[in-house]
């Protein structure tokens, strides 16, 4: 005979989902610069839909900083997703950031006020950088990549592909009057920076007294006077 008080098991018992890992303890730090709804902006952007191995926008969010912030290739994210959720393709990890472009770029201009800035059409402000890629199994750099990036909408203007034997220059860059490009201490270069100026473009970089000499014109007409190392580096 079945006992008078019987106790069914459920065929599916709900697992609490685990709470999202900081891996670092600034990462606390960093939230309390974010806007207060970046989580809803998340849903409201379709950059989070629903929970699966990513359990929520800051799960996702991590993941973001875990590629973009650390470098971390597309097989080492999902790496280190499936240490906490369970398995995750390179492939889903790929489409997981694809769908976070438009978030990404919400926070970025709420967080340093570009939503606010007012676009005239006098100036255009370009940060200009170089990288490097390494092919899977190689042990030097395969490709340089040369990325010009809009400041102000925070889009991709150029990327152009060379060899490791091509240097950083503007020279890579399509650059008109009224740009204004934003560059390292690599581009000290007068014979890319000259030609800017002379097209009406400008130029904010981090001076290397070591790369390039800058002079001042004297009161005799033609003669310049060297001020080496004098000037300040920004």
């Amino acid at each position: 005979m079945w006992p008078q008080h019987r106790v069914f098991l459920p065929t599916k018992v709900k697992i609490p989902m685990k709470q999202p890992q900081l891996t670092d303890t600034l990462f606390d730090d960093f939230l309390q610069e974010l806007p207060a709804d970046f989580q809803e902006q998340a849903y409201e952007l379709q950059a989070f839909a629903r929970a699966r191995k990513i359990r929520s926008p800051l799960q996702l969010l991590q993941l973001v900083l875990l590629y973009c912030g650390q470098d971390l290739s597309l097989r080492s994210c999902a790496g280190e997703v499936a240490k906490l959720q369970g398995y995750l393709s390179d492939t889903a990890v790929t489409k997981r950031l694809a769908a976070c472009v438009v978030w990404i770029k919400s926070l970025l201009k709420r967080v340093f006020g570009l939503d606010k800035q007012i676009n005239n059409g006098s100036l255009n402000f370009i940060v200009i950088d170089g990288s490097t890629v390494q092919e899977p199994g190689a042990k030097e750099t395969t490709y340089r990549l040369h990325v010009a990036i809009d400041l102000m909408s925070l889009t991709l203007r150029e990327v152009n592909v060379t060899t490791d034997k091509v240097g950083e220059s503007l020279d890579h860059y399509q650059l008109t009057a009224g740009d204004v490009a934003l560059v390292d201490r690599g581009y000290n270069q007068p014979k890319s920076l000259v030609p800017l100026i002379d097209r009406g473009g400008h130029v904010v970089l981090r001076y290397n007294p070591h790369s390039m000499t800058l002079y001042e014109r004297c009161n005799e007409p033609k003669v310049l006077k060297s001020i080496g190392n004098s000037a300040y580096a920004i």
